[in-house]
């Protein structure tokens, strides 16, 4: 009677696959919703941010510079620092949106490993399933073998 067993663990092994696959989808559809959640906070509130903030800096170096009394003219030196701020700026903003874009990457790729170890949850259910059924086959032919020698119905 083992092989009842083995067909009841067969399909306990088939539905808990299934069950783990479901919860690693669930679980990578909900990285990838954060990760669509953080690009969407970098581009409308975080880099805006940044730049109003570099424009005030800016506009507060560009006043103290003609508060001191020096010319704001090509060549000079106040124009050539208020040009590498501007660069540094650009510099800054251009790291913000390679972090923000490596970040959200990072979160899609993680959705994706999530996904494939649900893969592998279901797969190795499957697998488990056919070996109890492989096992169950094998108890029904070991029992029909014996029951045979014996001339009589032998339940094992």
């Amino acid at each position: 009677m083992s092989f009842l067993g083995n067909i009841a663990a067969a399909q306990s092994a088939k539905a808990i696959g299934k069950y783990n696959a479901s919860v690693a989808y669930k679980e990578a559809q909900y990285e990838r919703k954060k990760a669509a959640v953080k690009q969407k906070v970098y581009e409308t509130v975080e880099k805006p941010r940044l730049l109003d903030q570099q424009d005030q800096q800016f506009a507060n170096f560009f006043v103290n510079s003609l508060r001191s009394g020096a010319e704001m003219r090509e060549g000079t030196t106040p124009f050539l620092v208020a040009l590498k701020n501007k660069q540094l700026q650009s510099f800054d903003v251009a790291i913000a949106d390679y972090n923000s874009k490596v970040a959200v990457t990072d979160m899609i790729n993680q959705s994706l490993l999530i996904e494939a170890r649900g893969r592998g949850e279901e797969f190795k259910g499957k697998m488990t399933a056919n070996t109890e059924y492989m096992k169950a086959a094998g108890s029904l032919l070991t029992m029909g073998s014996k029951s045979q020698d014996a001339g009589r119905l032998v339940i094992t």
